[in-house]
Order: structure tokens, then C-alpha cells, then sequence
């Protein structure tokens, strides 16, 4: 015989148990899904404070470097004349004027050349200022203003034509080289001619290469589209013959690099540079995201000692030589909102020594204009 034998615990679990189970259940996948977004949104703000950070370390870079290298090859020329024109369509609103003579066609370009605090309105030009882009390119002028700076040196990797008297005609609208050297030269390109009475920029609006002939011509006629050509006798205000002399001094033809930086209005840091083989300016993205980028000047003493307060614009001949320190501040902005719909920005300020600048105000005269 087999005895009946009872199974117990065979009902399962209760409705409050499974109530109580979810709930536990529920409470642990709440927590483990916050800690996960969390850990995205952590994750999330690290790659874009990243990405901003990058941005602030390349334009810090490019800047501080091109300042370190500011009059690089420049000997005795501090202050340099140059067509008020192309000053304001493609530098600053506000060119250095000779105090003597304010209405003159030609300004002052020193080795710094700044613009404070862009306002909205300002237009950034193409390689013809006669016909606007499409769209307009503006400098970022929101949430804050930003400013403009230009850099001068010599390209070291241009090697200088030396031109015996008379290699620029008297007129000073054609400049005779050797037919060897016409290789070198394009039609566009922006030059500076230097002479013991002092130095101009020109643009070549012709290469000639005359067959048969040792000799080859570059035209400098008026009219080119930056306009920087002047012609004309010295007496006539012709920018070539005033440094040659009609035509009787000896001069160089060397290549300089104008380096000029802007923020567009996409946020972009661009670095323009004139003076460039093939063409009269290129220019590329430096950084993105960058919402200002400020300057701040630290001169010289002044002639009884005294310590000058830094300026934010060099307005004057004596100031752009005083230079001594340039302090430079970045701010740039993450690509994406990071909290409550806002994007983070960040700022650094360095400060740059700008080494050619230190002996110049004793030593160089300024050039005549």
C-alpha cells in the first residue's frame, strides 16, 4: 500500500508579494537609469567642454606664435606707409592718420595694426573689394564684440630680388627683372619694395615674359583691385617713385606677410594672410566656436620713465612702435547647449612678448609718408 502523501507551498506568490517585488523592482531600474543618464550627460559635457577646449588651445597657439614672430625680418622699418584704401576695406575702421596731414590717401601700417571691438556692421572683404560675397561675411560681433589684429613679417622662404637703379621706371608702373626670375611672379600677387628713402606694397597686375629678351617686366599699374598701386612722378605723389627717387635708387623687391585675424560671424577664427604665392591673400579656419578674441597692449615707459597704462588699440604712430607685451584673451563656447538650453563658454588670456618690438623705439626712424 502507498500512503497519500500532501505537497505544500504550492500556491506561489501572493499579489502583494508580486506588487512589493515590482515595486522594488521598479525603485532599482529608476536608479540605474538615472546613474546612466547622468553618466551620458557627464560624458556628454566632457566632449563638448573637450571640443571647446581644443578650439581655445589652437587659437591661443596660432596667435601667441604669429606675435612671437611679429617684425621678423623688418631691420629699421617700424611704421610703414600704406594706401588708406586697402587699410580700411581689409584691416581696421581705424587707420593710423599722419597727425600733419589727416586727409592724405595714405595711412601708417605698423607692425601691429589693431581694430577694437568690431562693431556688426563690418563687412570682411574678397579678393575684390568691388564685388560684395554671396552671402555677406560679417566679423562676430554677438553676444560680444571682437576684435581685429594684423601682423607683419618678411616671408623667409621668399628670396629677395635685388634691382639696380633704373629697374622701376620713373613712373613707378613697371619693374624690370631678370628673365630668370619671372618664374617666381603671378599676376595678383602683393609685394613690398624697400629702398634707403623707405618701403611700399604693390600688387602685380601684369607678368610679362619677353621672348628672346634677358629681361622681363612686372607691371604695377594703378587700379588693381586692393588698391595699392599708386603711379606717378614723386612729385605727383607716386608711391614707387617716392622711394626710388623717379626711378635713380637702388631697391629690393621682397615678399611680406600681412597676417591678419578676424571671428566671423559663424564663429570661426580666421587667419588671413596677404602676401602669399599665386594669389593676393589666402586664408583658413584656425578654430571654431570662438565667441571673442580681445587684445591688450602693454608700451613702453614713457620718455620721463613712467609706466603706461595697457591700451586696448593702438591709435598712433608712437604706440604702435612702444609695444612691448600683447595679452591676449580667448573665449570660446561649447558646439551644443550643456544646461538649461545655455552653451558653457570658457575664456584664457596669455600674454606675449613681442621681441622684435624692443629695440625699435630708440633705434629705427619712422618712415616719411
Amino acid at each position: 500500500m502507498h500512503s497519500n502523501s500532501t505537497l505544500k507551498n504550492e500556491q506561489g506568490f501572493t499579489i502583494l508579494e508580486m506588487i512589493i517585488s515590482l515595486t522594488i523592482m521598479i525603485l532599482i531600474l529608476g536608479a540605474v537609469m538615472t546613474l546612466a543618464n547622468r553618466a551620458i550627460s557627464i560624458a556628454t559635457v566632457t566632449y563638448e567642454l573637450t571640443d571647446a577646449q581644443e578650439s581655445l588651445r589652437t587659437a591661443q597657439e596660432f596667435i601667441n606664435r604669429d606675435l612671437m614672430s611679429a617684425g621678423d625680418g623688418l631691420k629699421n622699418l617700424s611704421n610703414i606707409p600704406i594706401t588708406k584704401t586697402f587699410v580700411q576695406n581689409y584691416l581696421t575702421r581705424n587707420p593710423v592718420v599722419d597727425p600733419l596731414n589727416p586727409t592724405a590717401s595714405w595711412v601708417t601700417l605698423g607692425i601691429l595694426t589693431t581694430d577694437n571691438d568690431v562693431p556688426a556692421s563690418q563687412v570682411v572683404y574678397g579678393l575684390d573689394p568691388t564685388v560684395p560675397t554671396n552671402p555677406l561675411v560679417y566679423v562676430r560681433s554677438t553676444p560680444n564684440l571682437t576684435d581685429r589684429q594684423t601682423i607683419l613679417e618678411i616671408d623667409p622662404d621668399f628670396t629677395p630680388v635685388a634691382l639696380l637703379a633704373p629697374a622701376i621706371d620713373a613712373t613707378g608702373s613697371t619693374i624690370t627683372i631678370a628673365d630668370t626670375d619671372v618664374g617666381r611672379f603671378t599676376a595678383g600677387e602683393i609685394y613690398f619694395i624697400t629702398s634707403t628713402a623707405g618701403g611700399t606694397f604693390v600688387t602685380l597686375t601684369n607678368v610679362v615674359d619677353t621672348p628672346l629678351v634677358t629681361t622681363s617686366a612686372l607691371s604695377v599699374a594703378s587700379g588693381d583691385k586692393f588698391g595699392l598701386n599708386v603711379t606717378g612722378l614723386k612729385a605727383a605723389g607716386g608711391r614707387l617713385s617716392t622711394i626710388t627717387n623717379n626711378g635713380t635708387l637702388a631697391t629690393s623687391l621682397q615678399r611680406m606677410r600681412m597676417i591678419h585675424y578676424y571671428v566671423n560671424a559663424d564663429g570661426m577664427l580666421m587667419r588671413r594672410v596677404f602676401g602669399v604665392k599665386g594669389v593676393g591673400f589666402r586664408e583658413s579656419a584656425i578654430a571654431d566656436h570662438v565667441v571673442s578674441v580681445q587684445f591688450l597692449y602693454s608700451l613702453a615707459p614713457d620718455d620721463n620713465g613712467v609706466i603706461v597704462a595697457p591700451v586696448n588699440r593702438l591709435s598712433d604712430g608712437d604706440m604702435q612702435i612702444a609695444v612691448r607685451q600683447v595679452e591676449v584673451t580667448v573665449t570660446v563656447e561649447t558646439p551644443h547647449a550643456v544646461s538649461k538650453g545655455q552653451r558653457q563658454t570658457i575664456s584664457s588670456t596669455t600674454s606675449t612678448s613681442v621681441r622684435n618690438m624692443q629695440f625699435r623705439q630708440a633705434l629705427q626712424p619712422k618712415a616719411t609718408l
